[in-house]
């Protein structure tokens, strides 16, 4: 099949990661795949993902400025249709950009994966309702990455015809960096029995970074032996510096890293504090590599962890809730083998990627 990935970047985020993950396995499966970037990139942040891209993937770049014109729209169907391709994906809120050739266009199939519940992922005004018509028609057919997503596209829409393909990621493993990153981090440590967590997300309200910091804080106090290591863009901002100066001395802040595969493999635990989750690419990082989730139970969390069995779930999103989480963890860390099976069994891109070419080849 010819494919096209259609997203706006390919910054550091989850979903740009995924659509990165998804191009490359459909590629080593001999399809024609193009993955096609909206926005321009002028100070080197949107392309952050393309340098995992497999040279086996066409890269082409629309070099939008931001911003949503019938002008781009008339580009996005121009190219479309010198490619003419069998299928278009669209990821996060790209859609509004082929809903016309959709229409015109109905040789090819058009998808459009929802990467967060659906009352995030379906634009502002008039377009919920342009959705529900192109959805309802299976005029685009939409993709749901959790369980929770799909009841919540189920709710929003009032539809049940989405498809449900579980987020997928690559198994991570050793750059050439690991031995480097392994001492620095060996560094950070009290002792030799410290044990090392790690965060790995932008700062943004939604990550609720304030309740991580504040539990690890407070863990402080308790006597516990750990550093954390925080690893994202975004902690330059004013709330950002503000967080750091709030963190105790065994908080770390290392900035975006290219290779985060190497920081899992010399950390013990994953901590995520979020409010809202579909079902985000780090844990799926963390999994891969053995290290156990602790994670506030929600979004498509909880269809991922089982409660001390592949992972450890905040009970609420207070510190005391999420303290006693990370003491659990303590108390019983979880097999690195054990997870790093429980990931190949249901969350490798492999079994992601056959799914979806699964899915487009009966819609074609």
């Amino acid at each position: 099949m010819k494919i096209i990935q259609l997203i706006y970047s390919l910054c550091s985020g989850g979903a740009e990661k995924f659509v990165v993950d998804l191009s490359n396995q459909l590629a080593l499966m001999g399809h024609d795949v193009t993955l096609c970037m909206l926005l321009d990139d002028v100070e080197g942040r949107l392309t952050f993902n393309k340098q995992f891209l497999n040279d086996a993937v066409h890269f082409h770049s629309m070099r939008f400025n931001p911003g949503f014109s019938i002008c781009k729209v008339n580009q996005v169907e121009k190219y479309i249709r010198i490619e003419n391709p069998d299928v278009v994906h669209c990821h996060l809120n790209v859609i509004p950009y082929v809903f016309r050739l959709a229409l015109l266009k109905r040789h090819i199939r058009f998808f459009h994966t929802l990467h967060s519940v659906a009352e995030n992922a379906s634009g502002i005004g008039i377009q919920r309702f342009v959705n529900y018509l192109f959805y309802k028609y299976d005029i685009i057919s939409p993709i749901c990455i959790s369980k929770l997503c799909l009841q919540s596209y189920r709710h929003y829409y009032k539809l049940n015809n989405a498809s449900f393909i579980n987020n997928g990621r690559t198994m991570m493993d050793v750059s050439s960096s690991y031995q480097q990153v392994k001492q620095e981090v060996e560094s950070y440590k009290k002792t030799s029995d410290t044990v090392v967590f790690i965060h790995i997300a932008r700062y943004n309200v939604q990550k609720n970074q304030l309740l991580l910091i504040e539990s690890f804080n407070h863990l402080v106090g308790e006597g516990f032996d750990f550093i954390l290591l925080v690893i994202g863009n975004g902690y330059d901002c004013l709330e950002g510096r503000r967080l750091q100066l709030l963190a105790d001395d065994r908080v770390f802040f290392l900035g975006e890293k290219n290779n985060v595969n190497d920081y899992l493999l010399c950390s013990d635990a994953f901590c995520l504090t979020s409010k809202y989750e579909g079902l985000p690419i780090s844990l799926l990082e963390a999994l891969s590599c053995g290290v156990t989730p602790v994670c506030t139970s929600v979004g498509g969390i909880p269809d991922v962890i089982t409660e001390g069995v592949t992972g450890y779930l905040s009970e609420g999103e207070s510190i005391e809730s999420y303290c006693n989480a990370i003491k659990r963890f303590f108390l019983k860390p979880i097999s690195r083998d054990r997870l790093i099976a429980y990931y190949k069994a249901n969350y490798s891109m492999e079994i992601c990627a056959q799914k979806y070419e699964e899915l487009y080849e009966q819609k074609l």
